[in-house]
């Protein structure tokens, strides 16, 4: 049976911010035409959204609850918070809510609320995507750090794989938040006394609020711009999304003074300083370009994005940041290397490639 959905209380609201209300542009689409029309529209609804209105953020308290799978929170009855659905499919919360009801009617100890300090939640969907993380994740264990400190939280975070795991336990230490202070956890059900909640930072592909980068300005005066000021990001190491005839397209940048940086294989503090110095930056859409939130005001920015990929995030990320963003939409071509159907190889035209690198 389908959860029923619920809203906290309106007493569990422990803090209110204003998130302020920003002005936006449509992004410079190049092969535009190249959209299917119903992955256009998806997208233009954003895009075509000239103010968006100042909002509430608001970090809510609640008690005796349940979070499973990527950040689903419950009552003790099994009902779902509905502040915590973060893209998250029909079939992961039924499959959340099962577990969740079966470790309720096990009882026993481990259905015990965890005792001591508040824990906040820093778990939505995408767990395993370095971007949700840094934009999405990160910001609101930032926020809660710096405006409710007396609280002494802790933090409860996902088990994320390998490199993604470093990047996240160097940002929290980079804000000055103690390791010994996270909680990681898998999908597993648990059970907290006392668990906070940040609601209306981020909606993934419709909001991003300029609170955001109150963590990234953090980020970025931790450490020393880089010397390399134009840079071309390489999806090497991921292989899938990448152009056809890459190692070509690496030599024409170079020869234009471009560095070739990966940044899944870099620490975290350099992939800040790289992109903090960076004032052209040259790559596929994905999650390494998150890292453009680091660059300074007015930088350059060119995403070689698939024709049929819906995105809004990285626009929200450039205009926020007030970058000089172009989007270049590129013919896919053979078959689907990863998870989704624009996980193919990308074809950039001569033409293209001769624009983007030109003085």
């Amino acid at each position: 049976m389908r959860p029923t959905p619920i809203s906290p209380p309106d007493d569990s609201v422990i803090l209110s911010l204003t998130s302020p209300g920003f002005d936006a542009a449509y992004p410079r689409v190049v092969n535009k035409e190249l959209i299917p029309e119903l992955v256009l529209q998806s997208m233009e609804w954003a895009w075509n959204t000239r103010r968006f209105p100042e909002r509430p953020v608001r970090v809510l308290r609640l008690t005796d609850v349940w979070v499973a799978k990527e950040g689903l929170v419950f009552d003790r009855e099994g009902n779902l918070y509905r502040e915590t659905i973060t893209q998250h499919s029909a079939g992961e919360i039924d499959q959340a809510h099962a577990a969740v009801l079966d470790a309720i009617g096990r009882g026993g100890p481990e259905a015990e609320p965890e005792a001591g300090v508040p824990v906040l939640l820093c778990k939505k969907r995408g767990i395993g995507n370095y971007g949700h993380w840094m934009m999405e994740m990160l910001p609101k264990a930032q926020l809660v750090h710096r405006h409710l400190p007396e609280l002494a939280v802790r933090f409860l975070v996902a088990h994320a794989p390998g490199h993604l795991n470093d990047s996240m336990a160097q940002s929290l230490s980079m804000l000055g938040i103690d390791l010994a202070r996270t909680i990681v956890a898998d999908d597993t059900p648990r059970r907290f006394a006392d668990l906070l909640l940040v609601d209306g930072l981020t909606e993934h592909g419709g909001y991003m609020s300029p609170l955001v980068f109150d963590g990234v300005e953090a980020l970025v005066a931790s450490v020393p711009a880089a010397g390399a000021e134009r840079l071309f990001v390489t999806r090497r190491a991921t292989g899938f999304r990448r152009v056809v005839g890459e190692d070509d397209l690496i030599a024409h940048a170079q020869a234009r003074g471009y560095a070739l940086v990966d940044p899944g294989a870099l620490p975290l503090p350099q992939q800040v300083s790289l992109f903090k110095g960076a004032t052209r930056i040259v790559g596929v859409m994905g999650a390494a370009m998150t890292n453009i939130a680091f660059a300074p005001p007015g930088a350059q920015v060119v995403t070689l994005t698939p024709a049929g990929m819906p995105d809004t995030f990285f626009w929200f990320i450039a205009m926020l940041r007030g970058l000089d963003y172009t989007e270049v939409r590129c013919p896919q071509s053979g078959p689907i290397r990863g998870n989704m159907p624009w996980d193919t190889d990308l074809v950039l035209s001569p033409e293209d490639r001769d624009r983007i690198f030109a003085e």
